[in-house]
């Protein structure tokens, strides 16, 4: 089964009435009046692009994708085996299905703003109420899909690196020196940090798989620092433990560097071969990470920064970070954004920064596609500005509306419920006033999915949180706050987050339902793995920075190779909060590609 991934874009600017001086990359658009009138002008004046949007991004890229979906959740849910889901059906159905559900969590004035685009663009309503709610519920979707794929492939589940335990390191930073089982992890849980520390350079790593239909060594790859290593390769030997069980075990034909950082990539796949959807193929884990140090390094585990990997696989996730004070030239605060997901070479041609000037004058900034009245950065003029990234949970709406049918999965749907974070967003820039009153609305609204985000404000004040659906019931009430000076920074001026969680890291339990296993997110998350190293490396360049930072240094990090996903990178974004402005690089893949452009939020 192909993973769905959502198609996010970069944004493009647009003027509206008298048109503003662009480049040829982006447009800028100020709607004005009431929130009708302010969604009549945006579909007039992008109805081209809307309908564009629309079109190509939902019917010819979207449905098509995840609609390939469908045999993987009907073996869970067996409603969406039925005719009403048949004949390419089940995307748009299933995605009107959730965004009907969700409507009634959508406040009255953004309802009619959306008609006022439908009415403006010639598209109906419930295609734009489509448009501004699909995100969320696609990936909410996809992660219950994922998840069932990955519940029925290999997974590491021990893990033990040689040579330690006997050198009076604390190699696996738990407090304690040279415990029996100090190399050994069982069961395996990966890690936010390094796995271990000062390994010895002639170490060899054991590895468990398990896969209830056995663990074809044949499978199995191994990227030790880039370098391929296979079962039929002399560094590797292989042994059936079980019907279910592989040990793995590598021993690397040369001395691992010393004084080093290291990385282990373990793939694997299982013995039987699925044809639905085609191609015909065995169940793949995720890419498992492991990060170690060799001796010399003198890092604890929690000081480790992951290398870069340059197999040509693995792309960067989303990041963003908050600087200011004492970093940055001016004393005052930049949040900044690179934000990366699928562009499928559609959504980037279809972005926008909208301002909305209200009755009384108020005016915000979004950064978005046409037809969406939102975005996933903004700020307002009162100086309170925030850019989120997707973190993947399965603590989100719909598998809470799954659980409300657990006796009785033939009656459940995929059903979102919550408010999608577009519209969150809009909300949070049109009542809160500071950065305390932002966290509020973070906190106090019910979320389709899971969210990291930054909130900043013009006093310099910044605060990070990261917000699941709740539908479990865990401690938190699905919004954990990220304070400044924690895990998150190196500092007490600058806050970073990616596509992961840091706080909430038992965001859903492990569950077993009809023989699917389901875990927190780090242990399935396709962002996981990727999140934890573009986190590492904004780390790392802000640290070497040597000096208070400006724009330039800012907008040059956005850039570099290690934040850019090639393909799939949708806008870059800095809020600059002693000018309350928006700067914007977008309309082109990668979007740092593109000019930054700077758009003033008061009109």
């Amino acid at each position: 089964m192909r993973t769905v991934f959502l198609v996010f874009s970069a944004a493009a600017l647009l003027s509206s009435c008298a048109p503003l001086e662009r480049p040829p990359t982006r447009e800028t658009i100020e709607l004005r009046g009431n929130p009708y009138e302010r969604g009549l002008s945006h579909g007039q004046q992008l109805k081209s692009k809307i309908n564009s949007f629309y079109t190509t991004l939902l019917t010819n890229s979207l449905f098509p994708y995840l609609s390939r979906e469908q045999p993987d959740i009907a073996t869970l849910m067996p409603r969406y085996a039925s005719q009403e889901y048949e004949g390419g059906n089940f995307a748009y159905q299933l995605l009107l299905d959730s965004a009907k559900n969700v409507e009634r969590r959508i406040p009255v004035s953004l309802r009619d703003e959306m008609r006022g685009v439908a009415d403006g663009s010639g598209l109906s309503y419930e295609q734009v109420l489509l448009l501004n709610t699909f995100v969320d519920t696609t990936l909410s979707v996809r992660a219950v899909a994922l998840a069932i794929r990955l519940g029925r492939a290999p997974r590491l589940t021990s893990v033990t690196f040689t040579g330690v335990g006997a050198d009076g390191v604390d190699n696996d930073g738990d407090g304690q020196v040279d415990e029996p089982d100090e190399g050994s992890f069982s069961p395996y849980v990966p890690a936010h940090f390094a796995n271990v520390v000062e390994l010895p350079t002639d170490a060899v790593i054991r590895l468990v798989l398990t896969d209830a239909d056995g663990v074809d060594p044949a499978t199995v790859r191994l990227f030790l620092d880039n370098v391929l290593y296979t079962a039929d390769n002399p560094a590797v030997a292989t042994r059936a433990l079980s019907e279910t069980e592989l040990e793995v075990t590598l021993t690397p034909p040369a001395p691992l560097p010393a004084a080093s950082r290291v990385t282990l990539v373990v793939g694997a796949g299982d013995t039987v071969i699925i044809h639905d959807p085609p191609p015909s193929h065995a169940s793949f884990m995720r890419d498992e990470e492991l990060t170690f140090t060799t001796v010399g390094a003198g890092l604890a585990p929690e000081e480790v920064l992951r290398p870069e990997l340059t197999d040509g696989r693995t792309r960067p996730a989303p990041v963003a970070f908050g600087v200011r004070r004492s970093l940055t030239d001016t004393g005052g605060l930049y949040l900044a954004q690179h934000f990366s997901l699928l562009d499928a070479n559609t959504a980037h041609k279809h972005t926008v920064v909208l301002r909305h000037v209200a009755e009384d004058g108020r005016a915000t900034v979004t950064v978005g596609w046409a037809g969406v009245v939102g975005g996933f950065s903004g700020m307002s003029d009162r100086g309170v500005g925030y850019v989120c990234n997707p973190s993947d949970t399965l603590d989100n709406g719909v598998v809470g509306t799954v659980l409300q049918n657990i006796a009785d999965l033939s009656q459940a749907q995929l059903l979102a419920d919550g408010l999608p974070v577009v519209l969150m967003g809009r909300r949070l820039l049109e009542n809160a006033t500071d950065v305390a009153s932002a966290q509020g609305v973070l906190e106090q609204t019910p979320h389709v999915y899971g969210w990291t985000c930054l909130v900043g404000d013009g006093t310099g004040a910044m605060a990070g949180s990261e917000v699941d659906s709740d539908v479990f019931g865990e401690a938190g009430d699905g919004f954990f706050p990220v304070e400044v000076g924690g895990v998150n920074s190196t500092n007490g001026d600058n806050l970073i987050i990616g596509a992961n969680y840091m706080t909430n890291v038992r965001d859903s339990p492990t569950l077993t339902l009809q023989g699917q296993r389901f875990t927190p997110q780090r242990e399935w998350s396709g962002f996981f793995n990727r999140s934890r190293r573009v986190f590492d490396a904004a780390k790392e360049r802000l640290d070497a920075a040597g000096g208070p930072i400006g724009l330039d240094f800012i907008e040059g990090l956005l850039g570099d190779p290690r934040f850019v996903d090639n393909s799939d990178s949708m806008n870059a974004v800095v809020l600059d909060f002693e000018n309350l402005r928006v700067r914007t690089a977008m309309g082109e893949v990668p979007a740092t590609a593109a000019p930054f452009e700077a758009v003033e939020v008061r009109p």
